[in-house]
């Protein structure tokens, strides 16, 4: 026999468990390596399914009460499925998912990774040449943190930063 468990959310019981169980749930979070904002979902539902109400789970994500109330609907009617973001149009990625697991490993595995580093790896792996502005977009994507990349004036003087704050 198996347990229905409603999760109360203010007036509505939901109902996490109607498409998937608690063990697909886990795998799911265990074995995925892409987009961070499915993860970031799959977290949030994690966390009601353990006992935490969906206030406490959108203050510890960052996001809203209504958003994690609508991801736990959505996974309500269509299980993990509804968990994975759906873009409305847009170009199609260059790079296959398959590509951007094997990117993020790779980026994972060399320490001290750059931006260029990232350019090259892509252009020379996959044959794609993409803009150093969309490369921070995918890295971002993937959930790194990379400084925006600017240029350095070769004919600056050492000490330019002390001669700006004198003035």
């Amino acid at each position: 026999m198996i347990d229905i468990i409603y999760f109360m959310s203010g007036k509505s019981k939901i109902n996490i468990f109607n498409k998937m169980n608690k063990q697909e749930l886990i795998d799911e979070m265990s074995n995925y390596v892409g987009y961070y904002r499915y993860y970031q979902r799959l977290i949030a539902i994690n966390m009601i399914v353990q006992g935490f109400t969906i206030t406490d789970a959108a203050n510890l994500i960052g996001v809203s009460y209504q958003t994690v109330h609508r991801w736990a609907k959505s996974c309500e009617m269509k299980g993990l499925e509804g968990l994975k973001p759906s873009f409305g149009g847009g170009r199609p990625s260059k790079l296959t998912y398959e590509q951007l697991v094997e990117l993020d490993k790779t980026i994972e595995e060399t320490p001290n990774m750059s931006m260029k580093d990232v350019y090259l790896e892509i252009k020379n792996k996959y044959g794609v040449d993409y803009s150093m502005k969309q490369i921070g977009v995918i890295t971002k994507k993937l959930g790194y943190n990379y400084s925006k990349a600017y240029p350095l004036f070769t004919k600056s003087p050492k000490d330019a930063k002390e001669q700006l704050k004198k003035t």
